[in-house]
This record gives structure tokens, C-alpha cells and sequence, in this order.
């Protein structure tokens, strides 16, 4: 026991003396380069305006591809969660709507947060296209505002492609849905 208690201290020592030193040569780097800087002011700040884009498209991508897999979602989550991203909990009898009548609500309820997001990011890659083309010119602030523009557009490419996704798996989920329902009414005219 003593030997695999040591072996463990020894790798925690050697993990935290990694980060440590990455952490120092991480704020080296961006002290040192103004562009690394403005590269990351410009992904964590984004990051923080599309968060809650991400999680809210990744959430329905994951919730749709389970509708598609057959699976049971808890509709009690998902009624909170559009009542809670939308104007939906005024409505009557949200109880009754179908699970894939509540993911495209949840779905269409990002739309405002969507668009913000996406004219934060127009705007900040319009100034960093006018230093770039001279059409505003600025020897300092013209590499700031590119490497600004790059940092902003790794979490805008996420949101892009997580947006993407979800819609996807969506829509596969409404077709799947009407589907069932049409053989639902079919076997009951039969019957």
C-alpha cells in the first residue's frame, strides 16, 4: 500500500507542477504578445456570449437524437426547459404538445440569443476586415483586432455547427413523429 500511496503523490507533484508551469509560460505568452492577448479576450469572451447557445443546441441535438432512437425522454424537463428559454409558459395546455413539438419550441426559442450572438461576431469581424483592407488604418490596432476576430470565431464556428446539428436531428425527430401518428390513425381506421 505504501509503494501505491507514494506513486500517487508523486503524480499529483507532477500534475500540478505541469499546469504550474504551463499556467507560466500560458501568461508569458499573452503578456508578452498583445495579439495572443486580444486572441484570448476574444475566444473567452465569446465563449461566455455563445454558452448559452452551446449548451441549449447540444441539449436538443442529444434530446432529439434520442427521440429518434426511440428512447423515453422526461417531457417534465423538457416542458421546464421551454417554459424556462421562452414565453411558452403562458401558454395553455404546454402539457399536451408531443416531444417533439416541445424540442422545436425550445429550438425556435434560441432564435434571439442566435441572432445577438451572431451581429456581436458581424461586427467584431467587420472592424477586423476594415483594419485589413486599409480602409481604417492602425499599426497597433489592426493585429489586435485580427487575432480578436480569430479568438471570436472558434466558439461562433460551435455554435454554427451545433446549430446545425440540432436542427438535424430535429427535424429527423418531427418526421419520425408524423410518421407514427400516421400509422397510429391508419391502424385505427382499419380496426
Amino acid at each position: 500500500m505504501g509503494v501505491q500511496r507514494i506513486l500517487w503523490w508523486i503524480s499529483l507533484i507532477l500534475f500540478v507542477g505541469l499546469v504550474v508551469v504551463g499556467t507560466f509560460f500560458l501568461t508569458a505568452t499573452i503578456a508578452s504578445y498583445p495579439e495572443a492577448a486580444a486572441f484570448v479576450v476574444g475566444f473567452l469572451g465569446f465563449w461566455l456570449f455563445a454558452n448559452r447557445l452551446i449548451f441549449n443546441y447540444g441539449e436538443i441535438a442529444n434530446s432529439a437524437k434520442s427521440l429518434i432512437e426511440g428512447e423515453k425522454l422526461d417531457k417534465e424537463n423538457l416542458l421546464n426547459r421551454v417554459a424556462k428559454n421562452s414565453n411558452a409558459a403562458k401558454l395553455q395546455k404546454l402539457e399536451e404538445l408531443s416531444t417533439a413539438a416541445l424540442l422545436s419550441m425550445w429550438y425556435s426559442a434560441l432564435e434571439p440569443f442566435k441572432y445577438a450572438y451572431y451581429l456581436g461576431y458581424f461586427l467584431v469581424l467587420l472592424i477586423a476586415i476594415l483594419f485589413d483592407l486599409n480602409i481604417i488604418s492602425s499599426l497597433v490596432f489592426a493585429p489586435i483586432s485580427e487575432a480578436l476576430a480569430l479568438g471570436a470565431s472558434i466558439p461562433t464556428l460551435i455554435v454554427w455547427g451545433l446549430q446545425l446539428l440540432s436542427g438535424y436531428y430535429l427535424s429527423e425527430a418531427i418526421v419520425k413523429a408524423v410518421k407514427e401518428e400516421t400509422e397510429e390513425k391508419t391502424s385505427s381506421k382499419e380496426a
